[in-house]
């Protein structure tokens, strides 16, 4: 008897110390599963706004000192894609790749007029590596902070007021920094939103192929809002 009520209570201790391991198990994967971790695969598409202060200069006369020509406010579309891999629980590496539009007057910012003073469409590049640490995750959301450095350049092309074809190109580098969030409705697909402030310079002095602005710098800087979709391929 004395046996049998033993062997009852060993065996009912196994079980609810089993029962009590997968409960904690559970629970952990609940509350403490993060969306960022070591091995995570993250790639996102968005699309956003950019307000900036564009600058052109002139180094035509004294190459040590461009003259200043025009800066100004103008604001542009932003359309990025970038790619992240998680090296930690914290931290990120990855690539980022994206361009700016922008309309602004050809003559004031370029030195020449286009037929029936229509704003010139300028396009901005960049391709930068990243870094990111991810302040806070929970099984959902993960929010985090990058910086950007990588190659950058400024390109436009058209005809002019006198239907003269003309082209430009001017190559430097960017630093962007910003936050970011993520928000995962499913396992793998979420959305997310971020902001940031940036700093471009691109000079034509390595292009030697213009036909307008040889000597014109062009340096834009400001701050970007984006938001757009995200897909984890690993869990």
């Amino acid at each position: 008897m004395k046996n049998q009520y033993f062997l009852k209570s060993i065996t009912f201790s196994f079980i609810l110390f089993i029962l009590v391991q997968i409960s904690f198990a559970q629970a952990k994967n609940l509350f403490f599963a993060e969306s960022f971790h070591r091995g995570s695969l993250l790639i996102g598409i968005s699309e956003g706004s950019t307000k900036s202060r564009f600058t052109t200069k002139n180094y035509a006369s004294n190459s040590e000192n461009p003259v200043l020509v025009k800066h100004g406010d103008e604001n542009g579309t932003r359309d990025p894609f970038f790619i992240e891999y998680g090296i930690t629980n914290h931290w990120g590496i990855g690539i980022s790749s994206g361009n700016d539009i922008f309309s602004v007057n050809a003559n004031d910012y370029y030195g020449f007029k286009l037929s029936n003073n229509e704003p010139l469409k300028v396009k901005t590049n960049d391709f930068a590596f990243s870094t990111s640490y991810h302040v806070f995750c929970n099984k959902r959301l993960d929010l985090s902070v990058f910086t950007d450095l990588g190659f950058y350049d400024v390109q436009f092309n058209g005809q002019d007021q006198d239907s003269n074809p003309f082209q430009y190109k001017a190559t430097g580098n960017i630093i962007r920094v910003g936050s970011r969030v993520r928000y995962y409705f499913f396992r793998h697909l979420g959305a997310f939103g971020m902001i940031s402030s940036f700093a471009g310079h691109a000079s034509p002095k390595n292009v030697s192929d213009n036909t307008i602005a040889s000597t014109y710098i062009t340096n834009v800087s400001g701050c970007s809002i984006e938001a757009g979709f995200c897909y984890r391929f690993f869990k």
